[in-house]
């Protein structure tokens, strides 16, 4: 889905919806969710929406860009959502991280032909029981 922005640039909403299995749900720095978005992107929100996938109360997710570049950070957008209960955050809630917006470029220590980012939900901390579920995440950037 794209759309345009005020200053006429097009901005696009990418969702992966992921099904998490029991045993997923119970192992840290899985990654249960991936959104590839161009380089030089600006990144302008990150929605989470989660099931209930703990029957105890440990279960938490974090979203960044593990894999992106040299100043990458597993939690650059959302921290410790929990996923002990059906619900969702956005990165531009004052309970998300983002403060206004988060340009990618070619950083130092990143190869210059990398052309996308990955950004990516992963278990934080595992489920006490683990349940099977499901991880929904939207990312709206800009075009590059």
């Amino acid at each position: 889905m794209a759309g345009t922005n005020a200053l006429g640039g097009v901005v696009v909403a990418q969702t992966v919806t992921a099904a998490v299995t029991a045993a997923v749900a119970a192992v840290v720095n899985s990654v249960v969710a991936t959104v590839y978005v161009p380089n030089n992107c600006t990144i302008l929100d990150v929605i989470l929406t989660v099931t209930d996938m703990d029957t105890g109360a440990t279960l938490a997710f974090d979203v960044g860009d593990s894999s992106g570049p040299a100043t990458s950070d597993d939690d650059r957008f959302i921290a410790a959502f929990s996923g002990q209960a059906a619900g969702s955050i956005r990165a531009s809630d004052s309970a998300g991280l983002l403060e206004g917006v988060y340009q990618y470029s070619h950083t130092k220590g990143t190869d210059d032909s990398q052309t996308e980012q990955a950004i990516e939900c992963t278990i934080q901390a595992a489920a006490t029981t683990g349940v099977a579920g499901t991880v929904v995440m939207t990312v709206i950037h800009t075009a590059s």
